[in-house]
């Protein structure tokens, strides 16, 4: 993520989206995911982490990746 932002992803929020039951049923997970973040970014930069649950990740997901990938086709088309 910091390669295609430039180096502005800790200067700002970022979103991470958790779909399916482990995560929206269980808080003791929740928490896990939490402290991994923590473990892995320090307690500065993980300030700037928020970890939210959503219904039909699936088709949110495919939504991104197209969008994303429409992104990078469109820089080598070859028109």
């Amino acid at each position: 993520m910091e390669n295609d932002s430039k180096e502005q992803i800790f200067g700002q929020r970022t979103v991470v989206v958790m779909d399916g039951g482990l995560y929206e049923n269980y808080p003791q997970y929740r928490r896990y995911m939490k402290e991994a973040v923590v473990e892995l970014l320090g307690p500065k930069q993980s300030n700037h982490i928020a970890i939210e649950h959503t219904k039909d990740g699936s088709g949110i997901d495919a939504a991104l990746l197209a969008a994303a990938n429409s992104k990078y086709a469109a820089q080598f088309s070859t028109r």
